[in-house]
């Protein structure tokens, strides 16, 4: 989301076959990292000043943490890339990692089978904006 508008969204089966949980959520964080530094680059390169950090949400508490907090260490050798990926860009104030229940998650929309009623209250996040962008305030 930038000033209130879905810029972009990646839903793909995982390149990886990590049979935990922890080391296929680590791969998609570093995903996510990456996406967001190439839309930081982009604007720059538009003339856009990045003000400010961004947010990244996710729904794994134990990612969440290990990523977030500097006394973590790795256990799993085989997400080690991934892993130092993510803290150093959460450690450089590039971004903050916050976590967001599932249930309350808009990326889940497009990603998992949902009735009407418990996506409903998702929806105008992404699909309605009401006002100017460009009103946004900083």
């Amino acid at each position: 989301m930038m000033n209130g508008t879905s810029i972009n969204f990646l839903s793909k089966e995982q390149s990886t076959d990590g049979t935990a949980t922890y080391g296929s959520e680590f791969v998609a964080t570093q995903t996510c990292v990456k996406q967001i530094m190439d839309l930081q680059q982009t604007l720059r390169y538009l003339g856009v000043s990045i003000r400010g950090q961004s947010y990244m949400s996710g729904d794994n508490e134990s990612v969440m943490n290990s990523s977030s907090q500097p006394e973590a260490k790795l256990h799993n050798q085989h997400v080690a890339l991934s892993f130092h990926h993510v803290k150093e860009a959460v450690a450089a104030n590039m971004l903050s990692f916050i976590h967001i229940d599932s249930a309350l998650n808009p990326a889940d929309i497009l990603s998992k089978y949902w009735g009407h009623q418990q996506i409903w209250t998702l929806l105008p996040t992404l699909m309605f904006w009401s006002g100017d962008t460009a009103d946004q305030e900083d």
